[in-house]
């Protein structure tokens, strides 16, 4: 007796019939107009059951490829109007998805498809988004990024996704509203701390692990710095994506009293604040470097004036030139072993001209081939849970301990869980400004903290 597939076996046979017959009309040796072979004949060619062959022709029907005469049979559908599709994203996306070649390649299965992107480069997370959401066929963005639209009751432009994906599901709730799931979470990025292996072996120091406490990073850091330019650590402390940690390894989130802030004096909330502040005044470690953004301290640990760095996956995509001898490992911690995730995801916008075919590009993202491509040519994580991983099947330059995000997912952690507002971060970050600089002291930050963030309740 047959063994029958596992539905991944049963699910790669379909997609397999479905590619090759795409690929069959794309070079024209199905033209338009023209009959598919019986349903017989690709049961055999295909080595499917009819119900088998019928499924993967009903996806090519949805698809728009063919259409179902009755009693005649399958026809290659003549005279296909062209599709134009615009994608809003961040331009750094650009970089971290390689989309271009993503484009690219479904440009291949869909010829009279063309998708359009469309960046912005606002350095606040959000700004410029909301009128791209609405506009454009369909957006790309990161789970801050869809807190922020959640907030602003913004989410109903999507049309939600339905069926069966082999996505990491704990992560699908970064995207969902109500029940439905919104994006596809196609891309999984947590921070990291980055470390030039060379430094640590010259000056006989055992790397960086995942017992590490901020003490010994600090420690570490100390004794890497040569005092001829080399510093131990550093991060670009205004980042949205790199401070907000501290809080996050407090083990704690803010409270509310209806719409008023409860007092964070005595919390380990102000403890993770203090100890970021304090590692960012420790000139033994840390250089006084005003960095406008995460590319300057790239730079410099790139350079080699850093021995230590925080940085994501998707930011790893900024070091594929094999410039020096690094590694990543779990970030330092302070209460707990805790990490930020950024998680990307693709939409559909429901009320795109071209539905239909904006939801074929967000469902070639999420599948394995789409998938596949990210992992051979980025550092991204794709977000596909069943994908092999090979290192010897990449084309970039990749850390040793690359795999590391599968042992650390149980550490990850999102803006949201803090309980406040896309607003409230921003707010916050303003008033964390002139304490690092020594201007206001914890029981001033507490007291102004109060009041700025009054109006900006989760």
């Amino acid at each position: 007796m047959r063994k029958r597939p596992t539905k991944e076996q049963f699910g790669q046979q379909l997609e397999q019939f479905a590619k090759e017959l795409r690929e069959e009309m794309i070079t024209g040796k199905w033209a338009p107009g023209s009959f598919l072979p019986p349903e017989k004949s690709l049961e055999i060619r295909f080595g499917l059951s009819n119900h088998s062959i019928r499924l993967g022709l009903e996806q090519l029907v949805q698809e728009g490829w063919i259409e179902k005469i009755p009693s005649v049979g399958n026809r290659v559908v003549a005279d296909r109007p062209p599709v134009h599709l615009t994608v809003a994203c961040n331009h750094v996306m650009l970089r971290n998805l390689k989309l271009a070649g993503l484009i690219e390649q479904f440009r291949r299965l869909y010829p009279w498809i063309t998708v359009e992107v469309r960046s912005w480069s606002g350095s606040v997370p959000g700004v410029d988004l909301t009128e791209r959401v609405l506009t454009d066929d369909l957006a790309l963005m990161d789970n801050f990024q869809f807190q922020q639209l959640l907030e602003r009751k913004l989410t109903h432009v999507f049309e939600p996704f339905a069926g069966s994906y082999d996505l990491y599901p704990q992560f699908a709730a970064h995207f969902s509203a109500e029940d439905r799931l919104l994006l596809l979470p196609i891309v999984l990025s947590p921070l990291v701390l980055c470390y030039n292996k060379a430094h640590f072996r010259d000056s006989g120091l055992a790397e960086p692990n995942g017992s590490w406490t901020w003490d010994d990073l600090i420690r570490h850091a100390e004794l890497l710095y040569d005092g001829r330019g080399r510093y131990g650590f550093a991060f670009h402390i205004q980042s949205m994506y790199r401070w907000p940690l501290f809080l996050m390894q407090s083990g704690e989130r803010f409270e509310w009293d209806g719409a008023q802030l409860r007092d964070i004096r005595g919390s380990r909330l102000l403890d993770g604040l203090k100890r970021c502040k304090d590692i960012l005044h420790n000139r033994k470690a840390v250089p006084l470097y005003l960095s406008e953004n995460n590319d300057d301290i790239d730079r410099m640990f790139m350079e080699g004036k850093l021995s230590m760095a925080l940085n994501t996956y998707m930011g790893l995509n900024g070091w594929t030139e094999r410039q020096i001898e690094y590694d990543i490992s779990p970030v330092p911690y302070m209460d707990s072993l805790r990490t930020l995730l950024i998680t990307l995801g693709v939409g559909v916008n429901g009320s795109s001209a071209h539905k239909a075919e904006a939801k074929l590009f967000a469902d070639y993202l999420a599948s394995p081939e789409a998938q596949s491509y990210l992992y051979q040519h980025t550092l991204s994580v794709p977000g596909l849970a069943t994908l092999p991983m090979k290192q010897t099947e990449r084309s970039v330059y990749s850390p040793d301990r690359y795999m590391l995000f599968r042992e650390t997912m149980g550490s990850f952690r999102t803006h949201a869980e803090l309980n406040i507002s896309s607003a409230a971060f921003v707010s916050l970050a303003n008033l964390l400004k002139p304490y690092w600089a020594n201007m206001i002291d914890e029981d001033e930050l507490c007291d102004r903290l109060s009041e700025a963030l009054r109006t900006e309740a989760y």
